[in-house]
């Protein structure tokens, strides 16, 4: 029995690992917008977390959208729109939470187990959907944000955010920042640091630390060798040309 379950496992990551490669092919090939649905979920329970979600609309994340659009538009002449977000109803459900000391296989299990759970929690759209489910909580100084998350595999993206208009447009950058993870961009900080990585997490590397915008998937300002800032909204990032490459935009050299 221990063989079988074994064998079974194995055709199932096989088949895991030809369907994300299809996606993978997919989703950057930039034929047409890249299907973005964005879940609500009220991870602290509190009925002001549950106002501010229900009071939600699709104008309030319409400035990724816009950054899309402008970033394409440095790339390419072609008018088109890259992503197309939709506002999907909240939910009550939370996806698993990733292992904190994991190994290699706990990893690939709760990933399998995430996938699952957001093939249960997702509506069927027909067409390869990135799902962002964002966790909402209040703000608060002795309960700071999780970590947030893009897979690739499996297009998904878990963004922990805070239910105050305030931080809007910052959520806004975390979000757009899981949702290039998810078509194939890669992290330009320092993971120890959390400081932009010279020179594809600068915006402009020849500028050295006279930056004015962030890489976005840099996520910071660098003013300093120890130093950075959070942008103030989209308008004050850009996608660089590393990631631009990493995720079908621009041609390799």
């Amino acid at each position: 029995m221990k063989v079988i379950r074994i064998i079974i496992l194995l055709l199932i990551l096989v088949f895991v690992a030809f369907y994300s490669k299809l996606q993978r092919l997919q989703t950057t090939a930039w034929i047409e917008p890249l299907a973005v649905a964005i879940y609500p979920i009220n991870v602290d329970g509190q009925k002001a977390t549950a106002d501010y979600i229900n009071a939600l609309s699709i104008k309030d994340f319409k400035s990724i959208n816009h950054f899309f659009d402008t970033q394409w538009g440095n790339y390419s002449e072609l008018d088109y729109q890259p992503v197309a977000i939709e506002l999907m109803p909240a939910l009550e459900a939370k996806p698993p939470a990733p292992p904190t000391h994991g190994n290699m296989l706990k990893i690939m299990l709760w990933s399998l187990q995430l996938r699952y759970w957001a093939y249960q929690h997702s509506e069927d759209t027909g067409r390869n959907t990135v799902r962002i489910y964002i966790q909402y909580q209040q703000v608060d100084s002795e309960k700071p944000l999780s970590h947030s998350l893009g897979l690739q595999k499996g297009l998904i993206g878990i963004v922990n955010a805070y239910a105050n208009s305030d931080y809007q447009e910052t959520n806004n950058i975390i979000i757009a920042h899981e949702l290039l993870h998810t078509v194939g961009a890669t992290d330009k900080y320092d993971l120890s640091t959390g400081q932009p990585i010279y020179p594809d997490g600068f915006a402009v590397a020849e500028n050295n630390y006279q930056q004015h915008k962030a890489e976005i998937m840099a996520g910071k300002v660098p003013i300093s060798e120890t130093e950075s800032e959070m942008p103030y909204s989209l308008l004050s990032c850009i996608i660089g040309n590393k990631t631009a490459i990493e995720i079908g935009w621009l041609d390799k050299n």
